[in-house]
């Protein structure tokens, strides 16, 4: 089996992280992706000038190539995606236990409420679901809020 290794997201990573990026969200919500109408430049504008800027990135990858990320800011998982070509291979749930390394107390993220997979996979992960909204415009889709806490066994002491 191939390795992987978790590291901090680099300026020369940001384009093909971002192909990824839109790899992942065409195969999961193929007609929003078509709604929003964002073409590449749009997505390398976002990852570059908001998410890069804003969040601590890290990338996972496999034989030095980017095959999924984690965007976090403070407590809140704001992107969270693996290839399509890679995924049900464990490493979507290494970037959650490096989330909950980097935000051990708790983590929030929201996702679409029709993202039936990746509710699941967060609520086997120990995600609840504590809010229904919408997201904001301009997707203006249902969405859910999760939170993550550890048990109380798993709290560190001070």
């Amino acid at each position: 089996m191939e390795s992987f290794e978790i590291q901090r997201c680099k300026a020369c990573d940001v384009e093909a992280v971002t192909r990824l990026w839109r790899r992942s969200r065409d195969a999961v919500q193929p007609e929003l992706e078509a709604r929003m109408g964002n073409s590449a430049s749009d997505d390398l504008e976002f990852f570059e000038n908001v998410l890069i800027k804003t969040c601590d990135v890290w990338l996972i990858t496999r034989n030095r190539e980017p095959v999924g990320f984690l965007a976090i800011k403070e407590e809140s998982i704001e992107q969270l995606y693996i290839d399509p070509d890679h995924q049900g291979q464990g490493l979507g749930s290494a970037l959650i236990e490096h989330a909950k390394r980097c935000s051990p107390s708790c983590l929030a993220l929201h996702t679409h409420v029709s993202n039936h997979n990746a509710r699941r996979f967060y609520e086997n992960r120990g995600f609840r679901a504590t809010e229904f909204g919408r997201s904001p415009a301009p997707e203006s889709e249902p969405d859910v809020r999760y939170i993550w806490q550890p048990e109380p066994s798993e709290r560190r002491s001070v």
